[in-house]
């Protein structure tokens, strides 16, 4: 009778152990919500404005850099020119996407070289390594014989076309198009690269005028070369996060950036290459120096209006996939802004409002009767597969920009994201 009394007790033991143990594993999963573990610094990129790019005296620059290796516990932005702080972007990722973009505006002002340059900081501290572009300021505008260069930031206004035009007017580096005339490849021959590959092999064509790169980074600079808007080129590899193509060139190759493209063949199949080491910029001394508050504009009639938003690659998101988001706004006012203003977009999940990704974009002051695109805004949404989500865009958000009113300053776009993750 005792060891039957023991044998039962040992089996209770076991079996309230296993349940401990399952219960355990069912803690760990929580449908919907895989999320990867992201460890090391941030990564930033300066998509705009191009290294060396001209700009005229009191032109609005527009700033646009992407973040990488981001995640929830990013704190905050820092922009500097020449050293000082100009603006500090709070808590920047609530959804804590694996990467997202950040714009701001700075007025052009000074004549003569200036160091524009973008820091991510974790909440614990750490920081990613600045990003540092240099750009020009002139007083006036350059010759007619130069190539034009850009003096609108990603804000450039539509303009009608006059035929065979040698640049796009709208930019966005994170499309890597170029600012100037970009130098020639260093084993160039005479002869520009072939207009099409050959059927046989996957070719990609542009969509606008890019740069050529030495590897897959805007820190391989300056470009050893330029494509043309409609151009295609063998497709040769991808990078290792799949955002730049190596491409035949000449008689050598170069890597250009792969959202301005429109590939053959699903860029999966593509081998991938990481390329060569990517140039260590020097970063700039930092200052801690006080912004000092803008001053808030008189009243105004101006009224800005959120008009078209084309999303590339077109709707539904994919799950993991970047997309380019490009907006119209006008002022249908009837005097001019004359501010710098910004455009916010959030990704939430319907069914209860969860913010799943952020992006901002900024454009600068809008004449009455005017209408400006703002390009290079990007967007990643990575949780909730499968449900329906909304994109909610919109204008001017805060009111920072003196208007008669904001009931037309937002947009709200629903889909079901799709993929997997």
């Amino acid at each position: 009778m005792h060891n039957t009394r023991s044998g039962r007790s040992i089996t209770l033991l076991l079996m309230v152990l296993l349940a401990g143990v399952i219960s355990g594993c069912n803690l760990a999963s929580t449908p919907g919500q895989d999320t990867a573990i992201i460890s090391g610094p941030p990564t930033v990129q300066i998509a705009t404005p191009l290294a060396n790019a001209t700009y005229l005296t009191n032109v609005a620059v527009n700033i646009q850099a992407l973040i990488g290796n981001a995640g929830a516990d990013i704190d905050r932005i820092e922009i500097l020119v020449d050293g000082t702080i100009i603006e500090t972007l709070p808590t920047p990722n609530p959804g804590g996407a694996p990467s997202f973009s950040i714009a701001q505006s700075w007025q052009a002002a000074g004549e003569g070289q200036h160091t524009i340059s973008v820091t991510a900081f974790r909440a614990d501290g750490s920081s990613s390594a600045p990003a540092s572009v240099t750009i020009n300021v002139i007083t006036e505008q350059p010759s007619p014989t130069t190539a034009p260069t850009q003096t609108t930031g990603s804000t450039a206004q539509p303009t009608a076309s006059t035929g065979n035009t040698a640049r796009p007017t709208t930019r966005s580096d994170g499309g890597d198009t170029p600012a100037t005339d970009a130098p020639a490849p260093t084993n160039a021959e005479p002869a520009a690269p072939a207009a099409s590959a050959t059927p046989s092999a996957p070719y990609t064509t542009t969509t606008q005028g890019i740069n050529v790169r030495k590897g897959p980074n805007i820190l391989f600079d300056p470009p050893i070369g330029s494509l043309a808007a409609n151009q295609s080129v063998e497709l040769l590899a991808r990078s290792t996060d799949g955002q730049w193509f190596k491409v035949k060139y000449y008689n050598g190759s170069g890597w250009v950036f792969a959202a301005f493209t429109t590939p053959s063949v699903d860029p999966s199949t593509l081998t991938v290459d990481p390329g060569p080491p990517v140039p260590t910029p020097v970063p700039p001394t930092p200052t801690l120096v006080p912004v000092v508050p803008t001053a808030v504009p008189a009243a105004t009639t101006a009224n800005l209006v959120i008009g078209n938003v084309n999303i590339s690659p077109a709707m539904p998101i994919a799950c993991g996939k970047t997309v380019e988001i490009a907006i119209d706004v006008a002022n249908l006012g009837g005097q001019p802004t004359t501010t710098n203003g910004s455009i916010s977009i959030r990704d939430v999940r319907t069914s209860d409002g969860t913010e799943t990704a952020s992006t901002t974009g900024a454009f600068g002051p809008i004449n009455n009767g005017q209408t400006v695109n703002i390009r290079g805004i990007f967007l990643t949404v990575t949780t909730y597969v499968g449900e329906d989500h909304k994109l909610i865009i919109t204008v001017n958000p805060g009111g920072a920009v003196p208007e008669t009113g904001s009931g037309d300053n937002t947009r709200e776009i629903a889909y079901n994201l799709q993929g997997g993750c």
